[in-house]
């Protein structure tokens, strides 16, 4: 988890580079990933991704992994929804290559992992338990499904489908295009956390505003969480001139992480350019909640001062 963190932080920050031209020496900043910009970078999918495992010949295979600049950063598994606890066996499965004397060096780099089986999708980060996996849910659920609908039932080209099956069997061939020839069908759920997370500009938002380290565990935003900052980023930055800020609340429920919101809110508006110098002051009605959000900034790295109670 020391090392995921510092890969990270160098992928999300970039490494300061000295380069000295004519006797002068000046600090340019190198970034691995254009956040701001999806289509700068190159993407690539790849399945069935051969890894040795540690001081072993044997071998683990991934179902799917996606690169961004050759840096693996997703990576998924992929079940038969006929199966009996299909996704528990993906999201095992994740866990199991996690370890020790699997793949790690692959979870040090990979940001966002993902258990799928046609009807149902949850996803993770690296050391997640299987109990804190979570299903995402889109806000606007009707746009999604048209946008998707659309997708999915779009036609192939040949050019594609060339590419696609140049190191497949024509069995599998023959059967992928039996498929695409039975008729239109509707976004299945594996369809909308696909949609949902992994369109390059959602996927990078999500590494680059909405991952934390909370006291060496890795935690990514759940849905009401990245909805909760996009609303209110959204209601901050809307203003002219002089006029105050709109203000808001967002309501939360026991246990539904609010203080990693906060957090994600507050990495949100330092990184968001229309407000430089930004200053967050956070306001608690209770002691054990002021201790509790304190610890909680200062586990993720955060620089704060805990004002005193008299």
């Amino acid at each position: 988890m020391t090392t995921s963190e510092e890969i990270y932080d160098l992928l999300t920050l970039g490494k300061s580079l000295e380069q000295t031209i004519d006797g002068y020496t000046k600090s340019f900043s190198f970034n691995y990933i254009d956040w701001k910009h999806p289509e700068n970078n190159v993407h690539h999918v790849c399945d069935e991704f051969v890894l040795e495992r540690r001081n072993s010949k044997q071998t683990r295979r991934p179902d799917i992994v996606l690169f961004v600049n050759g840096i693996p950063l997703v990576v998924i598994e992929c079940k038969r929804p006929d199966l009996n606890n299909a996704l528990e066996q993906g999201i095992s499965q994740q866990l199991r290559n996690q370890r020790n004397d699997e793949i790690p060096e692959l979870f040090t780099f990979a940001q966002l992992l993902l258990s799928v089986c046609q009807n149902k999708a949850s996803y993770g980060a690296t050391g997640t338990a299987a109990k804190f996996w979570a299903v995402w849910k889109e806000e606007d659920h009707a746009t999604q499904e048209n946008v998707l609908h659309e997708l999915i039932n779009s036609p192939i080209s040949d050019e594609f489908k060339t590419a696609l099956f140049s190191e497949r069997t024509q069995e599998q061939r023959t059967y992928m295009e039996k498929l695409w020839q039975s008729g239109e069908r509707l976004p299945s759920p594996q369809d909308k956390a696909i949609h949902s997370l992994l369109r390059p500009e959602r996927l990078l938002e999500l590494i680059y505003q909405y991952i934390v380290f909370d006291n060496k565990e890795k935690k990514i935003a759940r849905y009401q969480q990245y909805f909760a900052v996009k609303a209110t980023l959204k209601r901050v930055t809307h203003h002219r001139g002089d006029e105050v800020r709109p203000s808001g609340f967002i309501w939360h429920t026991t246990g539904s992480g609010k203080s990693l919101t906060m957090v994600m809110l507050a990495k949100a508006l330092v990184l968001e350019p229309s407000i430089p110098n930004a200053k967050i002051v956070l306001v608690t009605d209770r002691v054990d909640l002021d201790d509790q959000i304190y610890k909680t900034f200062h586990a993720c790295g955060n620089k704060l001062k805990q004002a005193s109670i008299y």
